[in-house]
């Protein structure tokens, strides 16, 4: 039996589906700024983020080993500069970031992941406190890059619909999510993410990425 992984904006919501320069869709994070982050709401209240739920369409028995990572846009390119260029940039504004949550100082930079599925928008990305949940692709050069150093999902990322309600799994394990209605491994993973640029950062235009999952499944 094959197995699809389903990544939304919102618990049990419907694919992604954003239209996307060069054609087809995904996910659109929308403009950002320099010194600033996307998407955003208030920069000074730390709000805004893209939320993805991740699920998958096994009756049975779970996936495992659920990690992610940053690649080199696979589509029809339209951005303002190559593929192969955004990637190279996009690890090089990772391994140079801070770790300001919101941007405050103007030092954070390039993509970062929020792997905790609840909590308050004022503690949301904080790096600096919480530096294992909170992961940036290409830190330290090599962070999420590729399959070998690929962000495992962890338990923190667990949840089920609770009756309209995203509700932590009660005994989750890191990788692992369940079938539909798995209240003990959770149902979805839960992640938030930002784009942030550096209050020096000079090169605009579309850019564009792949983000990758991989799985294992086992009936």
């Amino acid at each position: 039996m094959s197995v699809s992984l389903l990544i939304s904006e919102t618990l049990d919501g419907a694919a992604l589906s954003d239209a996307l320069a060069g054609g087809g869709t995904g996910l659109d994070l929308g403009s950002c700024t320099d010194n600033s982050y996307a998407p955003i709401v208030s920069k000074a209240a730390n709000t805004g983020r893209q939320d993805l739920f991740l699920s998958h369409n096994s009756v049975v028995d779970p996936i495992t080993s659920l990690k992610m990572y940053m690649a080199v846009y696979s589509g029809t390119y339209g951005g303002a500069d190559s593929a192969a260029d955004n990637y190279t940039d996009l690890k090089g504004m990772g391994n140079s970031s801070g770790s300001s949550k919101n941007n405050a100082d103007g030092n954070s930079y390039g993509y970062w992941v929020d792997m905790r599925a609840i909590v308050t928008d004022a503690n949301q990305f904080d790096k600096a406190t919480y530096p294992t949940k909170v992961l940036i692709f290409g830190d330290s050069t090599t962070d999420g890059i590729d399959l070998a150093s690929a962000f495992p999902i962890p338990t923190d990322a667990m949840v089920y619909n609770n009756t309209g309600t995203e509700t932590a799994a009660s005994a989750a394990v890191s990788g692992k999510i369940g079938k539909a209605g798995d209240t003990v491994l959770g149902d979805a993973a839960h992640i938030r993410m930002r784009i942030y640029l550096a209050a020096a950062h000079v090169e605009g235009g579309i850019w564009q990425n792949d983000f990758v999952w991989s799985f294992s499944y086992t009936a």
